[in-house]
Protein backbone atom coordinates (compact mmCIF):
# COMPACT_ATOMS: atom_id res chain seq x y z
CA UNK A 1 0.00 0.00 0.00
CA UNK A 2 1.63 3.50 -1.20
CA UNK A 3 1.20 5.22 2.12
CA UNK A 4 4.17 7.83 2.76
CA UNK A 5 2.77 11.01 3.52
CA UNK A 6 5.41 13.40 5.33
CA UNK A 7 8.13 12.98 7.57
CA UNK A 8 8.38 15.34 10.68
CA UNK A 9 10.25 15.78 13.98
CA UNK A 10 7.95 15.49 16.66
CA UNK A 11 9.59 16.94 20.19
CA UNK A 12 5.85 17.08 22.03
CA UNK A 13 2.79 16.66 20.50
CA UNK A 14 0.06 18.15 22.14
CA UNK A 15 -3.83 18.35 20.61
CA UNK A 16 -5.15 21.39 20.34
CA UNK A 17 -7.79 23.85 18.35
CA UNK A 18 -5.78 24.53 14.89
CA UNK A 19 -3.76 21.96 12.58
CA UNK A 20 -3.13 21.78 8.63
CA UNK A 21 -5.32 20.50 6.85
CA UNK A 22 -3.52 19.59 3.23
CA UNK A 23 -5.29 20.84 0.21
CA UNK A 24 -6.39 18.00 -2.16
CA UNK A 25 -5.81 17.96 -5.69
CA UNK A 26 -5.99 14.96 -8.23
CA UNK A 27 -4.00 15.83 -11.35
CA UNK A 28 -5.53 12.81 -13.08
CA UNK A 29 -5.13 9.11 -14.40
CA UNK A 30 -2.76 8.45 -17.56
CA UNK A 31 -4.53 7.72 -20.47
CA UNK A 32 -4.50 4.13 -20.10
CA UNK A 33 -5.67 4.06 -16.77
CA UNK A 34 -2.78 2.73 -15.30
CA UNK A 35 -1.23 5.62 -13.30
CA UNK A 36 -2.85 7.98 -10.87
CA UNK A 37 -1.54 11.35 -9.92
CA UNK A 38 -2.48 13.91 -7.12
CA UNK A 39 -1.37 16.67 -4.84
CA UNK A 40 -1.44 17.75 -1.41
CA UNK A 41 -0.45 21.30 -0.28
CA UNK A 42 -0.74 23.73 2.41
CA UNK A 43 1.09 25.63 5.81
CA UNK A 44 2.37 23.59 8.04
CA UNK A 45 1.22 23.95 11.36
CA UNK A 46 4.33 25.36 14.39
CA UNK A 47 6.82 26.22 11.35
CA UNK A 48 4.38 28.14 9.42
CA UNK A 49 6.14 27.22 5.80
CA UNK A 50 4.38 26.33 3.11
CA UNK A 51 4.61 23.13 1.60
CA UNK A 52 3.48 20.69 -1.78
CA UNK A 53 3.29 16.92 -2.07
CA UNK A 54 3.15 15.02 -5.51
CA UNK A 55 1.95 11.37 -5.56
CA UNK A 56 2.23 9.37 -8.64
CA UNK A 57 0.67 5.39 -8.23
CA UNK A 58 0.94 2.76 -10.32
CA UNK A 59 -2.37 1.18 -9.90
CA UNK A 60 -1.97 -2.04 -10.40
CA UNK A 61 0.91 -2.62 -8.18
CA UNK A 62 -0.24 -0.40 -5.44
CA UNK A 63 2.67 1.54 -5.10
CA UNK A 64 4.79 4.56 -5.91
CA UNK A 65 6.36 5.34 -9.10
CA UNK A 66 9.96 6.87 -8.47
CA UNK A 67 11.12 9.62 -7.91
CA UNK A 68 7.00 10.14 -6.32
CA UNK A 69 6.42 11.22 -3.99
CA UNK A 70 7.74 14.26 -4.47
CA UNK A 71 8.01 16.56 -1.12
CA UNK A 72 8.56 20.48 -0.88
CA UNK A 73 8.78 22.13 1.99
CA UNK A 74 10.21 26.23 1.71
CA UNK A 75 11.81 27.20 4.89
CA UNK A 76 11.43 30.58 3.98
CA UNK A 77 7.72 32.21 5.42
CA UNK A 78 7.64 34.80 3.00
CA UNK A 79 7.84 31.97 0.48
CA UNK A 80 3.78 30.87 -0.56
CA UNK A 81 1.37 27.52 -0.72
CA UNK A 82 2.40 28.40 -4.83
CA UNK A 83 5.62 28.85 -4.23
CA UNK A 84 5.88 25.16 -3.47
CA UNK A 85 3.20 23.81 -6.07
CA UNK A 86 5.25 25.70 -8.52
CA UNK A 87 8.68 23.75 -7.54
CA UNK A 88 7.01 20.37 -6.85
CA UNK A 89 5.58 20.56 -10.40
CA UNK A 90 8.95 21.65 -12.01
CA UNK A 91 10.36 18.51 -9.98
CA UNK A 92 7.27 16.45 -10.87
CA UNK A 93 7.76 17.75 -14.56
CA UNK A 94 9.75 14.80 -16.33
CA UNK A 95 7.59 11.75 -14.50
CA UNK A 96 4.02 13.19 -15.08
CA UNK A 97 4.89 14.26 -19.10
CA UNK A 98 6.29 10.60 -19.26
CA UNK A 99 3.28 9.08 -17.67
CA UNK A 100 0.73 11.23 -18.50
CA UNK A 101 1.63 14.40 -21.29
CA UNK A 102 -2.35 14.98 -21.23
CA UNK A 103 -4.11 14.03 -17.56
CA UNK A 104 -7.74 12.85 -17.87
CA UNK A 105 -9.33 13.84 -14.65
CA UNK A 106 -11.80 11.29 -13.99
CA UNK A 107 -14.94 11.55 -12.53
CA UNK A 108 -15.40 12.22 -8.75
CA UNK A 109 -18.11 9.92 -7.91
CA UNK A 110 -17.54 10.75 -4.06
CA UNK A 111 -16.68 13.78 -2.71
CA UNK A 112 -16.52 13.97 0.79
CA UNK A 113 -15.43 17.90 1.77
CA UNK A 114 -14.48 18.63 5.10
CA UNK A 115 -16.75 20.81 5.53
CA UNK A 116 -20.17 18.48 4.99
CA UNK A 117 -20.95 17.45 8.77
CA UNK A 118 -23.71 14.77 6.84
CA UNK A 119 -20.90 11.74 6.83
CA UNK A 120 -18.27 10.58 8.67
CA UNK A 121 -16.47 8.99 5.06
CA UNK A 122 -16.63 5.49 6.49
CA UNK A 123 -19.57 4.40 3.81
CA UNK A 124 -19.74 5.12 0.41
CA UNK A 125 -21.81 3.60 -2.26
CA UNK A 126 -21.61 5.03 -6.20
CA UNK A 127 -22.46 4.31 -9.52
CA UNK A 128 -19.58 4.89 -12.29
CA UNK A 129 -21.51 7.06 -14.61
CA UNK A 130 -23.85 9.93 -14.57
CA UNK A 131 -27.46 8.45 -15.50
CA UNK A 132 -30.65 9.23 -13.63
CA UNK A 133 -32.15 7.17 -12.80
CA UNK A 134 -28.91 4.88 -12.77
CA UNK A 135 -28.52 2.26 -14.82
CA UNK A 136 -25.02 0.70 -14.09
CA UNK A 137 -24.86 -1.29 -10.85
CA UNK A 138 -23.46 0.12 -7.45
CA UNK A 139 -20.56 -0.39 -5.34
CA UNK A 140 -20.12 0.31 -1.72
CA UNK A 141 -16.56 0.90 0.23
CA UNK A 142 -16.56 0.24 3.65
CA UNK A 143 -13.76 1.99 5.72
CA UNK A 144 -13.19 1.03 9.72
CA UNK A 145 -10.54 1.88 12.04
CA UNK A 146 -9.53 -0.26 14.90
CA UNK A 147 -6.45 0.35 17.86
CA UNK A 148 -2.77 0.11 16.74
CA UNK A 149 0.08 1.62 17.98
CA UNK A 150 1.62 4.48 16.77
CA UNK A 151 5.47 4.39 15.79
CA UNK A 152 8.55 5.34 17.81
CA UNK A 153 7.49 8.36 17.77
CA UNK A 154 4.27 8.11 18.93
CA UNK A 155 5.15 7.20 22.41
CA UNK A 156 2.72 7.96 25.40
CA UNK A 157 -0.09 8.69 22.83
CA UNK A 158 -2.69 5.93 22.95
CA UNK A 159 -5.12 6.67 20.48
CA UNK A 160 -3.48 6.29 17.19
CA UNK A 161 -5.38 4.14 15.16
CA UNK A 162 -4.79 1.92 11.64
CA UNK A 163 -7.84 1.53 8.91
CA UNK A 164 -9.18 -1.16 6.55
CA UNK A 165 -10.95 -0.53 3.73
CA UNK A 166 -13.30 -3.16 2.25
CA UNK A 167 -15.65 -2.86 -1.21
CA UNK A 168 -18.70 -4.79 -0.17
CA UNK A 169 -20.47 -7.11 -2.32
CA UNK A 170 -23.99 -5.94 -3.85
CA UNK A 171 -25.11 -8.63 -5.45
CA UNK A 172 -25.45 -11.98 -5.97
CA UNK A 173 -22.24 -13.52 -7.38
CA UNK A 174 -20.50 -10.78 -6.11
CA UNK A 175 -17.21 -11.33 -3.57
CA UNK A 176 -16.17 -8.29 -0.95
CA UNK A 177 -12.85 -7.09 -1.24
CA UNK A 178 -10.86 -5.92 0.82
CA UNK A 179 -8.63 -3.37 -0.72
CA UNK A 180 -6.25 -2.32 2.09
CA UNK A 181 -5.50 -3.55 5.67
CA UNK A 182 -3.15 -1.96 7.84
CA UNK A 183 -0.63 -4.05 9.84
CA UNK A 184 1.75 -1.46 10.77
CA UNK A 185 1.41 2.17 11.33
CA UNK A 186 4.74 3.45 9.18
CA UNK A 187 6.87 6.44 10.74
CA UNK A 188 5.50 8.63 7.64
CA UNK A 189 2.29 8.63 8.67
CA UNK A 190 2.91 10.16 11.98
CA UNK A 191 0.41 9.44 15.16
CA UNK A 192 -2.89 8.92 13.51
CA UNK A 193 -6.09 8.94 15.20
CA UNK A 194 -8.45 8.67 12.62
CA UNK A 195 -9.55 7.87 8.44
CA UNK A 196 -12.15 9.43 5.89
CA UNK A 197 -12.98 8.66 2.51
CA UNK A 198 -12.29 11.94 1.22
CA UNK A 199 -12.78 11.12 -2.65
CA UNK A 200 -13.62 8.65 -5.10
CA UNK A 201 -12.33 8.96 -8.73
CA UNK A 202 -13.54 6.64 -12.11
CA UNK A 203 -11.74 6.82 -15.41
CA UNK A 204 -13.36 4.95 -18.17
CA UNK A 205 -10.64 3.51 -20.08
CA UNK A 206 -10.85 3.42 -23.65
CA UNK A 207 -10.20 -0.14 -23.56
CA UNK A 208 -13.09 -0.57 -21.66
CA UNK A 209 -13.87 -0.69 -18.12
CA UNK A 210 -12.96 1.26 -15.14
CA UNK A 211 -9.62 2.47 -13.34
CA UNK A 212 -10.60 3.82 -9.91
CA UNK A 213 -9.16 5.10 -6.59
CA UNK A 214 -10.12 5.91 -3.08
CA UNK A 215 -8.63 9.12 -1.48
CA UNK A 216 -7.79 8.79 2.23
CA UNK A 217 -8.06 11.19 4.31
CA UNK A 218 -5.57 10.69 7.58
CA UNK A 219 -5.94 12.65 10.78
CA UNK A 220 -2.76 12.76 13.05
CA UNK A 221 -1.81 14.88 16.02
CA UNK A 222 0.04 17.66 15.07
CA UNK A 223 2.25 20.85 16.71
CA UNK A 224 -0.70 22.99 16.89
CA UNK A 225 -4.07 20.38 16.42
CA UNK A 226 -5.01 17.63 14.20
CA UNK A 227 -3.45 17.29 10.84
CA UNK A 228 -4.81 15.96 8.05
CA UNK A 229 -2.90 14.49 4.70
CA UNK A 230 -3.92 11.94 2.21
CA UNK A 231 -3.50 8.17 1.28
CA UNK A 232 -4.55 6.88 -2.27
CA UNK A 233 -6.04 3.13 -2.57
CA UNK A 234 -6.26 1.64 -5.86
CA UNK A 235 -10.73 0.25 -6.24
CA UNK A 236 -10.61 -2.03 -8.77
CA UNK A 237 -13.88 -2.05 -10.38
CA UNK A 238 -14.24 -5.33 -12.53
Amino acid sequence: MASVLFLTAYPMIVPAHAGDLAKLEPIGFSDDGAVFAYQESGIQDGSGFPYANIFVLDLDKDRFIRPSPIRVTLSDETSTVADAMNEARSQASILLSDLMPEPRPGLAVIENLPTDLSTDGKVVRFVPRLFVPPIDAATELRLSTFPMAGPELCEGITDTAGFKLNRIALAEGEKALTLHEDTGIPFSRGCPTDYEIRQVRLYMKASGGYSGVAIIAVESYGFEGPDTRHIAVPVPMD
